[in-house]
């Protein structure tokens, strides 16, 4: 059997390792609501900021990556490597996110259904 000291060691560790894993977490839930609700209230619509900031229901940051590595969004790369777009700039590409698609044969645009991006609750 073993003695109470090394099990008293390994709760200690046990709670190093928890008080650690809890402060990570409050780290990453404190910088997602910092960069999802505090960045783009404070940049407003001109102001280049990361993808994450400027995500939405309908369009998630690694859309908005992949759109601005394809050319379609209209971004900047840092010299860092991330990304950074305006909100203009987003609700340009989400305007002509389909556009291709309302275009009938005869070359006449369709009218669109409302979308939950065209839905404002205020």
């Amino acid at each position: 059997m073993a003695s109470p000291e090394p099990r008293c060691r390994r709760t200690q560790v046990g709670r190093r390792i928890r008080r650690h894993f809890l402060g990570e977490l409050f780290a990453r839930v404190i910088l997602d609501n910092l960069g999802r609700f505090i960045v783009p209230a404070i940049a407003g619509p001109a102001r280049l900021v990361p993808p994450e900031s400027l995500a939405t229901p309908d369009l998630s940051d690694v859309a908005l990556r992949n759109a601005a590595q394809r050319g379609r969004l209209r971004a900047i790369r840092t010299p860092t490597g991330t990304w950074r777009s305006s909100k203009q700039w987003v609700d340009a590409y989400r305007q002509s996110r389909y556009a291709s698609l309302r275009v009938t044969r005869r070359g006449t645009v369709r009218r669109s259904r409302v979308g939950p991006s065209d839905v404002r609750i205020q």
